[in-house]
């Protein structure tokens, strides 16, 4: 039993040994660790601002021809004659289409005839107004002589100014019906639908037989490029394609740097070709208080009609610095109640927290308005484990700090 019992205890001696001893070792290695890490710098990537430069910046658009107008018709009938289609060029004056308007033909055949029959009329009442006159005017010489009674010179004179009356109505009738006579003339014009501008017919919605009605929308008869929703619209729409333009909203950062004549490329999505040559030929000289952007129109020369309107196009502009001094990576800034700050690296290696006054974002950089003399070493990507006057190991980043 006493054997029994030493054996016993031996076991217990060794696992006792061989369980702790490890598990001491650990903690004696992990303390070690552990200040070692409390006592040594922690290693931090730092980088210089770098001098604020000319910025791209790439917004979206989609292209308009320069004009564009939607032709509708200015009289009712139907559609006799079409002489273009889709596609086709057009001058300035040129004849689209015909209307046959019966109705509006036999409206100023009428008109003429109560024209010319008021112009008869004028003369008849003129004729009444000469024989009024020269009755007045032996009845006033014979009163002058005492030979005819005062009544009847007085009827004589109410039957000249009942005259004059008469051929002024009549006068005015006659205005009246030359003025409906033009009125329909002008409206049998309007059967010859013709180009308002040189341009290119993209849109073209009626055939010969169709029904117009004037000033209303016609059926699509196929959805045009610049139809979005495919709803009914006019019988033609000319865009002349020679010169597109664009309408861009530029962010307010970038608003004050963009004037009348700043040069931009042009670059089509999806299409592998040289970026076109355009310019800015206006703005809104305001901002839109919902979006904070400047809205603005660039022109795009296009005399081979390479692009087309309704692309989707990418629109770059070169923008110089404006109120900036420096650019940092968007990494070093820190964003809490303390405000928009960066961490420097000073004088020891220790820490200091620099206010700074931010301006454009660039996405991966940002530009420094204030806060920065441009000598200083910034952290590239603090944590929140970093303390004021804390002593770091900086190192420096292998990536550029601009963007």
């Amino acid at each position: 039993m006493m054997l029994f019992g030493f054996g016993a205890l031996a076991v217990f001696l060794v696992l006792l040994a061989v369980g702790v001893i490890p598990r001491l070792r650990n903690s004696r290695e992990l303390a070690l660790a552990t200040e070692q890490l409390r006592t040594t710098p922690p290693n931090v990537y730092v980088v210089g601002p770098e001098p604020a430069s000319v910025a791209d910046l790439t917004l979206a658009a989609t292209t308009q021809a320069i004009q564009d107008s939607i032709i509708y018709a200015r009289t009712s009938g139907y559609l006799a004659r079409r002489h273009v289609d889709i596609g086709d060029r057009v001058t300035a004056g040129q004849l689209l289409a015909e209307v046959a308007s019966p109705e509006v033909e036999q409206q100023l055949r009428q008109a003429r005839a109560d024209l010319q029959q008021s112009e008869k009329s004028l003369e008849l009442q003129r004729a009444n107004l000469d024989l009024a006159r020269a009755t007045m005017a032996r009845y006033e010489a014979a009163d002058a002589e005492g030979a005819v009674a005062k009544q009847a010179v007085d009827q004589s004179v109410a039957t000249f100014r009942t005259a004059q009356a008469a051929v002024a109505a009549a006068e005015a009738n006659v205005q009246s019906f030359t003025a409906n006579v033009q009125r329909l003339l002008e409206l049998t014009s309007f059967q010859r639908v013709v180009a308002p501008f040189a341009g290119t017919v993209i849109q073209r919605n009626v055939d010969v037989g169709a029904l117009i009605t004037a000033g209303s929308p016609v059926n699509n008869t196929a959805v045009a490029p610049s139809t979005v929703t495919g709803a009914a619209n006019g019988l033609f729409e000319v865009a002349q394609i020679e010169t597109l333009r664009v309408f861009v909203n530029v962010p307010q950062a970038y608003a004050p740097n963009v004037k009348v004549g700043l040069p931009v490329r042009v670059t089509v999505r999806g299409q592998l070709m040289q970026p076109v040559k355009a310019t800015v030929t206006r703005t809104a000289s305001a901002l839109d208080p919902g979006s904070r952007t400047l809205l603005t129109q660039v022109d795009i020369p296009n005399p081979s009609h390479r692009m087309l309107p309704g692309m989707f196009v990418y629109v770059d502009f070169e923008i110089g610095p404006s109120g900036t001094h420096w650019r940092i990576p968007s990494t070093a800034l820190i964003f809490d109640a303390q405000g928009t700050r960066v961490i420097l690296v000073g004088a020891g290696n220790k820490l200091h927290f620099q206010q700074v006054v931010v301006g454009r974002d660039l996405g991966t950089a940002i530009d420094v308005q204030s806060g920065l003399e441009g000598n200083e070493t910034i952290v590239k990507q603090p944590t929140v484990s970093l303390q004021e006057g804390q002593i770091v190991n900086p190192i420096a980043s292998p990536a550029a700090a601009g963007g």
